[in-house]
């Protein structure tokens, strides 16, 4: 009998130590994966790195980084590559060879925006679409965004250029000066960088938004 209780007792010892130990390997992972997302993931979804959100970064850490009162174009040019250092998301997208835009290049979204908008070189279904962005006095940006994703007729390379055109401009729906002409810059200084790259996208449409302010 006792030899009996002594072998229960003993069985269940192993049970309670297999128990802690799986306990002990589980809690360091749900510690990390809960203080990899805090603050850059909402109730289990991933975290941002779209285009758009690569975008918001860059103007938030010139604003933060930089009191820009009084400067040249030129020289904001110049700050926003300086910002662009302490965005991790911007870095890694740049490719080899990343050049920043010139002042005079800069002029073609930020001064002359309307003939620069006019002779982009798009198709014609993607031009309707800017077209809707800038015509429309309300948008469901959710809708838009499925209806580009589904549309057929439109190329891989042009569905992504025009979703980050639209989650950017309803990103920053509402910004204290908001109408046509930012709405035009925006398109034009996206269009234009992705001749060269996505990171020139990303650049040109944080300088718009830095002039903004």
């Amino acid at each position: 009998m006792k030899k009996t209780t002594f072998i229960c007792s003993l069985v269940f010892l192993f049970i309670l130590m297999a128990c802690d130990a799986g306990d002990y390997e589980q809690a360091p992972n749900t510690f990390i994966h809960s203080s990899e997302t805090s603050g850059t993931s909402v109730q289990g979804k991933p975290a941002r790195t779209d285009l758009a959100f690569i975008t918001q970064q860059l103007t938030t850490g010139y604003a933060t980084y930089f009191d820009d009162r009084d400067t040249t174009l030129s020289q904001k040019i110049v700050l926003l590559d300086s910002a662009s250092l302490y965005v991790p998301l911007f870095t890694s997208l740049k490719p080899v060879g990343f050049s920043l835009p010139t002042a005079t290049e800069a002029a073609f979204f930020l001064t002359d925006y309307e003939d620069s908008y006019t002779a982009l070189n798009v198709s014609l279904q993607m031009r309707s679409y800017l077209d809707t962005l800038i015509g429309s006095q309300s948008i469901d940006y959710i809708v838009l965004a499925n209806t580009i994703q589904a549309d057929l007729n439109l190329t891989s390379t042009e569905k992504l250029q025009l979703q980050f055109i639209v989650i950017y401009i309803s990103d920053t729906y509402n910004d204290p000066i908001e109408d046509d002409s930012w709405t035009k810059k925006r398109i034009v200084a996206a269009v234009r960088g992705f001749t060269k790259s996505s990171a020139n996208a990303v650049f040109n449409v944080a300088l718009v938004q830095i002039t903004q302010q």
